[in-house]
């Protein structure tokens, strides 16, 4: 009898072992999807405070560079009033003006600055998708380990809060249904 009961105890503790052994392994992978969880919450943080940042720089720059051209016309501005005003003096000077070379108004600060529109846009929205695939990816991640959000109820991102858009986007997706654009 005691040859059995030794084999019932040692049977029980090696069961309540298993059993510890389990919960120990399951309780790392939960710790370890948790984790990950964080890590996938704090990337899109970062990418958020990333696309503040890049939208901020990229307005920045297109003011500036508009600012240029500005400065250019008032220059030009100013240059023709006072060969205009002079001309008008001096009638010598306005037969001269027609042989003069007058200042010209370069078009390639324009193109510059539709070109940096352009791929600033590009780079803007490149980084709006990167944020929403990094929602997605956080959302599947803790929808598919179910007993870890169970236990630490993470909760759902929507991708809306993290996206810049202009009023005739949501304005377009509200109703189904948009113009077609028109440049003049």
């Amino acid at each position: 009898m005691r040859n059995k009961s030794g084999i019932l105890v040692v049977g029980c503790l090696g069961f309540i072992g298993i059993l510890v052994l389990i919960a120990i392994i399951t309780a790392a992978v939960v710790w370890g999807q948790r984790g990950t969880a964080i890590a996938l919450d704090e990337k899109i943080k970062s990418q958020h405070v990333a696309n503040k940042s890049n939208y901020d720089n990229m307005w920045k720059r297109f003011k500036e560079m508009a600012q240029v051209t500005d400065m250019q016309a008032d220059d030009i501005k100013k240059v023709y009033t006072d060969l205009i005003a002079g001309r008008y003096t001096n009638t010598q000077a306005l037969f001269q003006t027609i042989q003069e070379q007058n200042p010209q108004m370069s078009s390639t600060l324009y193109t510059k600055l539709q070109n940096e529109v352009s791929s600033a846009r590009t780079e803007f929205d490149r980084n709006q998708k990167k944020i929403a695939d990094q929602v997605r990816e956080y959302n599947t991640h803790i929808r598919k380990h179910v007993l870890m959000n169970a236990i630490f109820h993470f909760e759902t991102m929507d991708a809306e809060k993290f996206i810049i858009t202009s009023d005739r986007t949501s304005d377009a997706y509200q109703t189904g249904k948009d113009n077609e654009v028109k440049l003049r």
